[in-house]
């Protein structure tokens, strides 16, 4: 790779070590501000969200007369202040709960936006497509921008998460760990900014074009004109819903009300229903173009997105509640250092290094040996069934630490109990969760980046950016929205002590919402197909190539030119 890239991948490196630690630790800082283990999960899952919805922000902003270069640059700046806001609202002498919301709800969530679609686009834009290697050049940047996103989480759960339960002792004391942290994240954003503006003139001229058309304004304009129809009309209020339920998924994490949060799994429902019905066949009352082949893929990345990442998301709340409430400790005595519930996020991230290149290499060896393609629908069954394996085991493992005996020793990422002390540890090692987290890991390989995949080749090149702008927020805006809910209306199964709940119910309920998902995803697969687009036909014949692995919320485009036209 060039300086140029590097300096790009590099900006990806740090945005991943900073984004995880914010997000794998929030819960816990929450849980000690007195909040408890359903709300501060079902915030933890909000800020997924808002960073996920930004995501559309950042994509129309490439996409205007603003430019991409520009937009990464200004937001990084953004995500960068809202690190060091947030790090000094965890400051024991400073301890703001407002402040730190301030910081990671707004601007790293808004920071955010403007990285995720945009950075791995920006950074295909430096490989001259004249080049006779340009594809294999292309293959090696995706490579390293998905070795940067696990390399990136693994400093984060392998190092950064303990230390804010621990502290870094004798230079750092256990009640100075989050802002230790937090301030070690903002200093890699602060590098990440001053790397990406030095490598300024070594990026492709190329690059810095800007576009001279409103795509988003097209699309819109063409569905509102079909309003007249009852498939326009089902469309319109399904893309109208969106930002209504974003509001109503916030509103319902600080107003504690079972009405309220009903209220928002409907609306929920009822905006993806009408959404996939009126785009499972757009051609047959938009017309047959670009925009509606376009759309006709928003059925399958809505509810494959929505039906996996629903289980997905419980690496951030359920089952970081139960791997805090089992014995975290490195050692015996009670004194032993303790893990963060978020350490064992790296069994997820270890499985996506480790099986995305024995998948790559396995679906040929199916394929020959079943003299059958492996389709699109395949995969994302596959994916999803391992997604269920992973609720299942972490419900039985649920069951083994309820009846294990509750140790005399406070877990330090547990909520606060009745007492004002940490909840107390079981009997139970947490070591026993990996298998949980790593079955999701190999889900994720066959979910999120073959959806991502399935986005790129089914855009036409003028809807791309627009496109994998929906795909990112149906993966971790949409699915978050609707975990949010589910965590407030299952709020009594996982009270601050997992003892007096049923947190297996909750893994139950994911497994029996899951499998209903299949159906409908099928549903949305065996769509009727355009005559002009054949992008389920290149997804079949498409190996899972590294380039497009890469980790869940990062999804590759190639950089050219937006049919519309570039000034």
């Amino acid at each position: 790779m060039g300086l140029g890239v590097i300096c790009i991948v590099f900006i990806e490196f740090c945005e991943r070590i900073c984004y995880y630690a914010f997000q794998s630790t929030q819960k816990s800082w929450l849980q000690d501000r007195g909040f408890g283990n359903a709300q501060s999960s079902a915030m933890n899952q909000i800020f997924g969200l808002l960073s996920y919805v930004s995501c559309f922000f950042g994509g129309w902003l490439a996409d205007t007369s603003f430019g991409r270069y520009k937009t990464i640059a200004v937001l990084v700046f953004v995500y960068t202040v809202g690190c060091f806001m947030s790090a000094v609202a965890a400051h024991p002498s400073v301890n703001n709960v407002t402040l730190y919301l301030l910081g990671t709800m707004v601007l790293i969530a808004l920071g955010t936006g403007g990285i995720k679609p945009n950075i791995s686009t920006f950074g295909a834009d430096q490989i001259d497509p004249s080049l006779p290697d340009a594809e294999k050049k292309k293959a090696s940047f995706f490579m390293n921008f998905y070795l940067a996103v696990n390399v990136g989480c693994v400093v984060t759960f392998g190092f950064l998460v303990n230390v804010t339960v621990n502290g870094l002792p004798p230079l750092v004391p256990k009640e100075d760990g989050y802002f230790f942290t937090y301030v070690v994240s903002a200093g890699f954003m602060a590098v990440a900014l001053v790397s990406y503006l030095a490598g300024t003139r070594l990026y492709r001229a190329e690059s810095f074009l800007t576009n001279s058309n409103n795509v988003l304004g097209h699309v819109a304009a063409r569905i509102l004109n079909s309003r007249t129809l009852w498939l326009g009309k089902a469309a319109l209020l399904g893309w109208c819903l969106i930002p209504v339920l974003i509001v109503m998924s916030i509103v319902q994490v600080f107003f504690d009300s079972m009405a309220l949060t009903i209220t928002t799994l409907v609306l929920d429902i009822i905006s993806v229903g009408c959404l996939c019905v009126a785009h499972r066949n757009t051609s047959s009352w938009l017309g047959d173009d670009e925009i509606s082949r376009g759309l006709d893929a928003v059925p399958v990345l809505l509810l494959g997105n929505i039906f996996f990442n629903i289980m997905y998301n419980t690496i951030s709340s359920v089952l970081y509640s139960q791997t805090c409430q089992m014995d975290t400790r490195l050692g015996s005595g009670p004194d032993a250092t303790q893990l963060s519930g978020a350490f064992f996020s790296l069994g997820d991230s270890f499985a996506i290094i480790i099986f995305t290149p024995l998948i790559t290499a396995l679906i040929p060896m199916l394929e020959k040996w079943t003299g059958r393609k492996v389709t699109l629908g395949m995969k994302v069954y596959t994916g999803i069934f391992f997604a269920m394996a992973s609720q299942f085991t972490a419900a039985m493992f649920e069951y083994a630490r309820l009846d294990a005996e509750v140790l005399p020793i406070p877990s330090s990422c547990a909520p606060m109990g009745d007492d004002g002390e940490h909840v107390h540890m079981s009997g139970f090692s947490s070591f026993w969760m990996a298998i949980p987290y790593t079955l999701i890991g190999i889900g994720e390989v066959l979910v999120n980046p073959v959806l991502q995949h399935y986005c790129y080749e089914k855009a036409p090149e003028s809807m791309r950016s627009m496109l994998q702008a929906l795909n990112v927020f149906a993966m971790g805006g949409l699915s978050n929205a609707v975990s949010a809910a589910l965590s407030m209306a299952t709020a009594s199964w996982t009270p601050n002590d997992l003892n007096d709940g049923e947190l297996q119910s909750v893994y139950f309920l994911n497994i029996g919402i899951a499998v209903v998902g299949c159906f409908i995803v099928r549903w949305a697969i065996n769509a009727p197909k355009s005559p002009q687009s054949n992008a389920e036909k290149k997804v079949e014949q498409h190996e899972l190539t590294p380039k497009a692995a890469v980790k869940s919320e990062e999804a590759p485009e190639v950089a050219r030119v937006p049919s519309w036209g570039r000034v």
